[in-house]
């Protein structure tokens, strides 16, 4: 099954990741990058941060999990449950032909499936104490993770802080499996019309990896 990855800036040496459902700071080259990894791909959040997002983030498929009903709309789909929001993380990247999805917060949400996640992108920003309501509060011993890389970012103009991203990789990748019938079976979404939600979204995925290239083209002219 596709690899579950989280992206997540938090505060150093704090480890705050929100302060009344807004970022403590603006960072625009980690947001960049934050796009640039998540372009393409399946998200999935909370309700909470997609509140604080304001609009759907373009060319994602964005689930948003929530006990609370979630307008279904174009590139949004409401899960219920963690269960349900794998299952249609999986579904969809598997049509878009994605090794990876991402899960981006808010912290509920990381630690509801930091036990499936295998990579890690880390943003540690150098902001000094900050009091915040929300955080990333997980260490990564070497016994269980290792660090790929890391690189240094000074503060600037776009960047209100110094910061490091640090890219962490489980030693032992947890290796999920489905078998075809929970799709068909575990999700009142897929039944009765597996075959026609798979043509859809394999459909939708094509259509719109066109429409990005035509994008692209014209903003290169």
């Amino acid at each position: 099954m596709p690899a579950a990855v989280s992206v997540v800036a938090r505060s150093y040496p704090d480890r705050i990741i929100g302060v009344e459902n807004r970022l403590p700071w603006h960072l625009g080259t980690d947001l960049k990058h934050f796009k640039e990894l998540t372009q393409g791909h399946v998200i999935i959040m909370g309700r909470k941060t997609f509140e604080s997002l304001g609009r759907p983030l373009p060319n994602r498929v964005n689930i948003v999990l929530s006990r609370d009903k979630v307008e279904d709309r174009p590139n949004v789909v409401w899960a219920n449950n963690p269960e349900t929001a794998l299952l249609l993380a999986d579904f969809h990247s598997i049509c878009k032909a994605n090794k990876q999805f991402f899960v981006i917060g808010g912290e509920n949400i990381y630690n509801l499936f930091q036990d499936v996640i295998n990579k890690i992108f880390v943003t540690e920003v150098n902001s000094g104490p900050i009091n915040g309501d929300a955080k990333f509060d997980f260490d990564f011993p070497n016994s269980e993770w290792y660090y790929k890389y890391e690189r240094e970012f000074p503060k600037s103009d776009k960047d209100d802080f110094s910061f490091r991203i640090s890219y962490i990789v489980r030693r032992k990748g947890e290796h999920r499996r489905r078998m075809i019938n929970e799709f068909r079976e575990r999700n009142k979404l897929f039944e009765g019309n597996w075959d026609q939600f798979a043509v859809e979204a394999a459909i939708s995925s094509q259509e719109k990896e066109i429409e990005q290239k035509q994008l692209s083209f014209l903003e290169s002219l």
